[in-house]
């Protein structure tokens, strides 16, 4: 069988047309009706009062942090096991990530660590001036306890939903319990624009200032004043255009993406050592990958020489992130973080993408039983 990628693009509804538009009315710059169309369509999906178009998900992120304030020598918690991008924002601020060890059942941030540590960083009269909190993998975290955590403390909370598009916790969207979320478009999202992100926020003030610092806070346009420093961080109406079109089709694409984790959960659950992904009784997900943990006592394989053998079938799975306090310009050797290292050391990513073949599935698990 040819490869089988890990999550790719599904370009099968409107993308061509709204994309030659652009091209035809040469509206293909940071300005034009789809960027602000997508804003809008994508504020009445999550149901947040304002959303801002941005170059990625890390702008979002590092817009967010500048909105509300974080700067040199502030603290910023964040998880240890999630995407490099969902930290770097906090080192362009001059900022401390400080981590949060994660759970085993949804592998996003613990509350009740969180909350320890933000007691522990009180009392050296370091408070945090904010949580970035990731819905890791589609999957919820156990957001309204965070978010009243966080007003408990009067800490900001930033949402990072970049994989989480359409998850919903206590029937509410993720992305909408902070004071900002923030969405990612990138090639291998549940929708794409190529690259691209958005931040959503219910503070009218925040949201114009988004707008400001993303086209390079302009006082002046047309005599080129500026009062601050701002950033090159609009989405381009051609891109918007492609998330107008693939936001059309989300509904169908969640429907496509539960469909497949419930056949491998069906399939390989049933496989000692194997431990598939699922939601919790209150949250929906829209498991934008599925995934697996691997106990490698009663499966007989730890997770990486599986991923290895996989690998080498052309099945393009991956291991989970490696903890992020373990790299060199994070490294925190006081950080112990057992439920981090024990996900990095047993989960693998699976092929999800939205166009994979039920044949292509069926592949996947009989390599996996014949591997054993």
């Amino acid at each position: 069988m040819k490869e089988i990628p890990l999550s790719v693009p599904h370009l099968n509804g409107n993308e061509l047309e709204y994309v030659k538009e652009c091209l035809d009315t040469n509206w293909v710059s940071s300005a034009g009706k789809y960027v602000d169309k997508f804003e809008n369509d994508l504020s009445e999906y999550t149901g947040s009062k304002n959303a801002v178009a941005t170059v990625n998900g890390t702008a979002a992120i590092h817009t967010a942090l500048k909105i509300l304030g974080v700067e040199a020598g502030d603290k910023v918690l964040v998880p240890a096991l999630t995407f490099i991008a969902s930290v770097n924002p906090v080192a362009y601020c001059g900022a401390t990530p400080i981590f949060v060890d994660s759970e085993l059942d949804t592998y996003n941030m613990d509350p009740a660590k969180l909350e320890e540590k933000i007691k522990e960083l009180r009392k050296k009269d370091q408070k945090p001036k904010a949580v970035i909190v990731v819905h890791l993998f589609g999957q919820p975290a156990k957001i309204k306890e965070i978010a009243e955590i966080c007003d408990k403390y009067d800490v900001y909370l930033i949402e990072d939903a970049t994989e989480s598009l359409g998850s919903k916790y206590n029937e509410q969207m993720t992305g909408t319990f902070g004071d900002i979320g923030c969405f990612s478009f990138n090639g291998n999202k549940l929708i794409t624009t190529g690259g691209g992100g958005m931040l959503v926020t219910d503070n009218n003030q925040w949201a114009e200032k988004a707008r400001y610092l993303t086209t390079q806070a302009k006082d002046d346009a047309v005599q080129f004043i500026h009062n601050e420093v701002g950033y090159n961080y609009r989405l381009t109406n051609i891109q918007a255009a492609m998330g107008v079109a693939q936001l059309e089709q989300i509904d169908e694409f969640i429907e496509k993406k539960r469909e497949i984790n419930n056949f491998y959960y069906e399939n390989l659950n049933l496989l000692d050592g194997i431990t598939v992904t699922r939601e919790l009784d209150n949250v929906y997900s829209n498991y934008w990958l599925s995934t697996i943990l691997v106990d490698e006592n009663e499966f007989g394989m730890d997770s990486k020489s599986l991923y290895k053998k996989l690998r080498n079938e052309g099945i393009m799975v991956r291991p989970f992130f490696k903890p992020i306090n373990e790299m060199p310009m994070y490294i925190d050797n006081s950080f112990s973080g057992e439920n981090t290292k024990k996900l990095w050391e047993e989960g693998i990513c699976l092929p999800s993408s939205v166009n994979i073949k039920r044949e292509e599935m069926v592949y996947i698990i009989e390599s996996i039983k014949n591997i054993i």
